[in-house]
């Protein structure tokens, strides 16, 4: 099917955003695998990325080095410890630089395995690695296949993802988490960022929903707008130029306060909106009334979202609303995503 694009600009005072109506809205991950070897028995430094890949990681020796055979910003180096039976292997990969490219990825990278465990068989959570300045958002992952218990992590990192993986037979999650710590702090991810920061200019790609009626396209441009907004006042230039932190929770909460915004505070003009949009602006308004927007994202990001410091919830309440209200909105049916521009920047000046 042959695609119509329509292309607006609107220039604001943090950034140019260049708005897309495109269908349907779906973001795909780039397969970029690495496959083809490189020949080292050195301590190795990707120059595309600045990473480096140590002979010996303490005490674990690298047994290869990968890249891809047709894209060699991809970077993989593996290790194992044969005297307790562990692996430990690491990989960068390009990747898109929208919002949800985190949570995309963290999905995929499951979906690509020979083994996939089921989301009742993980254990995960969302983190943070932090050097410096610096700082990238991620998602861990413990699960147990063939005896083996394993520990993925995923982190945005610019223009790339950075994925850790490592096992050990057994069930030592301690020696596991403590050896991800110990073989980040010596790898440091971050100089990834360091080295190729992004951009914090934006594109917002709205999908054909958005255009159901004038209502709906306002409140849907509101509801970016006010994530960007709120990225400008929370988020500083350096753990910005990681990528957009989709999985932070008020960086979600600010979309959905946007959307209701529009008609409450910002209407300077009439808009006619249908059925769908009414009920979905009178949905998010009784959600918020409630005082369950963070525990409705919460569950419907399965709580790979990152609360604020000292967030409290209210599940117990929040399931006794959801008794008494219907939920109206899924938050996979995206009416718009906001993409990263892909351009490197200069941090020791202000964009």
């Amino acid at each position: 099917m042959q695609l119509r694009l329509h292309f607006f600009v609107i220039y604001m005072k943090f950034s140019l955003f260049i708005i897309q109506i495109l269908f349907p809205l779906t973001v795909f991950s780039q397969s970029l695998k690495p496959n083809k070897k490189i020949k080292s028995s050195q301590d190795f430094e990707h120059t595309v990325s600045g990473i480096m890949a140590p002979a010996n990681l303490m005490d674990f020796s690298r047994t290869v080095l990968l890249t891809n055979s047709k894209n060699d910003s991809v970077f993989a180096a593996e290790y194992e410890n044969k005297n307790n039976d562990a692996l430990f292997q690491f990989k960068i990969v390009p990747g898109f630089v929208d919002e949800e490219r985190l949570l995309n990825y963290y999905y995929k990278n499951f979906d690509e395995r020979r083994y996939s465990p089921k989301e009742s068989e993980k254990i995960n959570k969302t983190i943070t690695f932090k050097e410096g300045k610096f700082k990238l958002n991620g998602i861990s992952t413990y699960f147990t296949h063939l005896n083996r218990l394993i520990n993925v992590r995923i982190y945005d990192a610019g223009f790339w993802m950075f994925i850790s993986e490592i096992s050990q037979k057994g069930n030592d999650t301690l020696f596991l988490n403590k050896k991800q710590d110990e073989f980040l702090s010596k790898l440091l991810p971050t100089k990834i960022v360091e080295k190729n920061p992004l951009t914090k200019y934006s594109n917002i790609i709205y999908a054909p929903a958005a255009l159901r009626d004038t209502l709906m396209l306002r409140s849907t441009m509101s509801s970016a707008t006010n994530k960007l907004k709120w990225l400008h006042e929370n988020i500083n230039k350096y753990e910005r130029s990681a990528g957009i932190p989709g999985t932070l929770l008020d960086y979600q909460i600010a979309g959905i306060n946007g959307f209701i915004d529009y008609k409450t505070k910002k209407n300077p003009k009439s808009s006619k909106g249908g059925y769908e949009t009414t009920n979905l602006v009178e949905f998010f308004t009784k959600l918020r009334n409630a005082g369950f927007i963070d525990e409705f994202l919460m569950e419907s990001y399965y709580y790979l979202l990152t609360p604020a410091e000292n967030h409290s919830f209210n599940y117990t309440d929040y399931q006794k609303w959801k008794q008494e209200n219907s939920i109206d909105y899924n938050v996979n049916q995206k009416y718009y995503i906001i993409v990263n521009s892909r351009k490197k920047t200069d941090l020791s000046k202000d964009e």
